[in-house]
């Protein structure tokens, strides 16, 4: 991600089927890009809808690149990432869409806080009601429950404030922070790389900020909602990587051990509603069938191949 080559932002949208989506978050873009400095990466996860067909036909000046296999989120940006040309770089999720004039403030943030090298904007939904945007490392009192958490609360205020993890659906980063610090952790292959990256950001000296005045609308999990139960799978062994990652190797053994037995008592609890209540109960059904599924992914010694469809293995190949 080279920076000096003339373009200001590089917006990477790692994107699998839903051509609505997709077409709405680039319509919404190029009335806030300048098409003379700014340029838009598409990366597709082999979308098996008319995704593409529609985006190349209706803005045939974005660049595609065609993944065979589905990469991931975290791949899929770095992917996007090596191809920009941007001295600054926007992930943008496909159901995001960005309000006019974001741009600008992520670049004026940046040129006037040096050590900047993370930014979002407020998430908002699309009831007009704040998201989490940003929150807390993974520790202790969050990962067992025991103690005090930490809340992050909805800012009273729309000045810029620093934080310790942001949330994926919008981020725009440096791309010095990104030579100097590295990408996405291609580890991860949904959930968790965002929280990874920001850790690894700051341990590098990169301040993590909030804007709030920049209102993101997004319409959080759209395009993992038909896929939820896959996508719960994929939160598990992601949560389980972070430990790894982030942790001394005696916390990530305990939390790890920790986390394997509440997953044995939450499918335990699950099977027995559903016993009560002759399987009538659809919300019920749903929770045992998701630790049951999670619980043999465990048994079946944690098999890359679970969770979300059509993934990259081994080999994660593009068309180009």
């Amino acid at each position: 991600m080279p920076e000096g080559t003339g373009k200001r932002f590089s917006i990477v949208i790692p994107h699998r089927n839903g051509a609505d989506l997709l077409l709405g978050a680039v319509a919404a873009l190029k009335a806030s890009w300048d098409a003379a400095c700014d340029e838009v990466i598409v990366v597709d996860n082999a979308s098996t809808d008319d995704s593409l067909a529609r985006l190349t036909a209706q803005h045939p000046d974005v660049a595609v690149i065609r993944n065979i296999c589905n990469n991931g989120f975290g791949r899929a940006c770095n992917q996007g990432l090596r191809q920009a040309r941007g001295e600054y770089a926007l992930i943008l999720n496909n159901d995001a869409r960005l309000p006019v004039g974001a741009l600008a403030a992520f670049a004026d943030f940046f040129r006037q806080h040096a050590s900047a090298g993370l930014l979002a904007g407020q998430l908002v939904g699309l009831d007009g009601k704040p998201q989490r945007s940003f929150g807390f490392y993974p520790g202790f009192a969050s990962e067992t429950g025991i103690g005090r958490k930490r809340k992050a609360a909805m800012p009273a205020a729309d000045a810029p404030f620093q934080v310790e993890t942001l949330v994926g659906a919008c981020l725009a980063v440096r791309a010095s922070a990104v030579a100097d610090s590295g990408g996405f952790d291609e580890d991860f292959f949904f959930y968790f790389e965002e929280t990874e990256w920001c850790l690894r950001l700051h341990r590098h000296g990169w301040g993590i900020w909030l804007l709030p005045a920049v209102k993101v609308l997004h319409g959080k999990g759209e395009s993992t909602r038909p896929l939820r139960l896959n996508a719960q799978l994929e939160m598990l062994r992601s949560r389980l990587l972070y430990y790894r990652k982030a942790f001394s190797w005696y916390m990530a053994v305990f939390l790890t051990v920790w986390r394997v037995l509440r997953l044995l008592l939450n499918t335990l609890s699950a099977s027995i509603g559903v016993l009560l209540t002759v399987g009538l109960a659809a919300g019920v059904r749903r929770k045992a069938t998701a630790y049951l599924m999670q619980l043999a992914w465990l048994l079946r010694a944690c098999p890359e191949s679970w969770g979300l469809p059509d993934k990259c293995l081994r080999h994660r190949m593009t068309e180009g």
